[in-house]
């Protein structure tokens, strides 16, 4: 029993839609009715911008309301997004309000034969326009955040440092610039214009050359170099004898944290102590190179370094012992230096002891290879029998190389090695 009485509704309702498809297409096939707020495009708007300097400021969202008549399975087919009405700009000659006719176009899926227009909410769009302002503006970056310690934030880059601006004069006149506000860095970010009191500036009416402004802000690692030299021991001086002093001392230097991880010092050079004086100061300037990629944000190129030597003493002493060491085989050798004069320096107590016999100058021959001719030889100074003292300055001597003669029965030249207790120093 129940079962019928579903079957006899469904029944019904079928029957009903019946009835009304046949009433609407057949009995009342054709009806009329609106279409609201369909939106006006507008014809020849860039004419504005290039032949006429004006721009379009009021009007740009008008809408039209359409009473509409035809067939009913024609009605169902419009909507407020497939008619199109279009105003045309053309006739616009100057600044101020105009009225403009607008055409209708109905969609494709409709014939313009079988839909035909009963009312209109209006029949002309009222816009206003007014003259065109292009302007340059700057383009300014505000961080909004904190550096931890330790540090520092970068310049902020942007990738425009102006951009344009056009739209209507008296808009356009308060703006001042444009604003990015970078919450991260390698961001892409939206902006907002504002006026010279950073009020922001909201207007459809304005148009900017780019809608948005690629922006990268790098932080940096911040760290204190100690500023440094390399002594090298020579001339009886080692680096217990150094009373030094480097300006500036230290650099403040940032980067990358792994670029900085591990560097805790700076060598800006090397100071070679047996050129160094005894008894007065020495001063040089040397140069400060970083690493790639980090940078000196003092921006100081050069380090003054001052050093003294402490509890040294000097003498200069007429050497005779020359000697000549790795002679070329098959080949004479000889001394054109009977003597020099050597400055040697050392620990003043044990200076007065040292005298011409303790030193030796030897030439080492090893490089001359098999060539014959007059040679300035540098030699190595050794002090025998002296621990710490040591010959200041580099020394040569003038060797002669010849084939030997068959009345030579000896070489003349002693193959030596260096004794011990002394230092040795030469020069090219």
């Amino acid at each position: 029993m129940k079962r019928n009485k579903i079957v006899s509704l469904l029944l019904a309702v079928v029957i009903a839609l019946s009835l009304w498809v046949y009433v609407v297409t057949t009995v009342t096939p054709e009806d009329s009715q609106w279409i609201r707020n369909i939106p006006v495009t507008f014809a020849n708007e860039d004419g504005l911008f290039s032949d006429r300097n004006l721009t379009l400021t009021q009007g740009r969202n008008a809408t039209v309301d359409l009473k509409v008549y035809g067939k009913r399975q024609d009605l169902l087919k419009l909507s407020n997004s497939n008619i199109t009405i279009t105003a045309d700009l053309a006739d616009v000659l100057g600044p101020g309000e105009w009225q403009l006719r607008y055409t209708v176009v109905m969609p494709e899926t409709v014939s313009d034969n079988d839909i035909s227009i009963e009312a209109r909410s209006t029949y002309e769009v009222d816009v206003q326009v007014d003259l065109l302002s292009v302007k340059e503006i700057p383009v300014q970056a505000v961080f909004q955040g904190s550096v931890a310690d330790g540090y520092v934030q970068d310049p902020i880059e942007l990738e425009y440092d102006t951009l344009e601006i056009s739209g209507p004069q008296d808009q356009v006149s308060q703006v001042d610039h444009a604003q990015v506000i970078l919450e991260r860095t390698k961001l892409s970010k939206t902006y907002t214009l504002m006026d010279a009191d950073g009020n922001e500036i909201s207007s459809d009416e304005i148009h900017c050359s780019v809608d948005k402004i690629g922006v990268m802000m790098t932080v940096s690692l911040v760290k204190e170099l100690p500023l440094t030299v390399q002594f090298i021991d020579g001339g009886g001086a080692t680096e217990e004898h150094v009373v030094s002093s480097i300006e500036p001392s230290t650099i403040p230097v940032k980067g990358a944290a792994e670029d900085l991880e591990g560097i805790n010092s700076l060598n800006i050079g090397n100071i070679d102590l047996s050129t160094v004086p005894t008894n007065k100061a020495y001063t040089g300037t040397y140069n400060i190179i970083l690493p790639d990629k980090l940078t000196n944000m003092t921006g100081e190129e050069t380090a003054a370094v001052t050093v003294e030597l402490k509890n040294l003493k000097e003498k200069t002493l007429r050497v005779t012992n020359l000697e000549l060491s790795n002679v070329p085989s098959n080949l004479k050798a000889s001394l054109g230096t009977v003597s020099l004069q050597i400055k040697v320096r050392g620990p003043a107590d044990v200076m007065d002891a040292v005298t011409a016999s303790s030193i030796r100058a030897v030439a080492d021959l090893s490089s001359i290879g098999t060539s014959t001719g007059q040679f300035s030889v540098p030699v190595d100074v050794y002090v025998d029998g002296f621990s710490g003292v040591g010959a200041m300055g580099s020394y040569s001597v003038l060797v002669s190389i010849s084939e030997p003669s068959e009345s030579d029965d000896t070489a003349v030249a002693v193959d030596v090695s260096p004794g011990d207790g002394g230092e040795g120093t030469g020069q090219e």
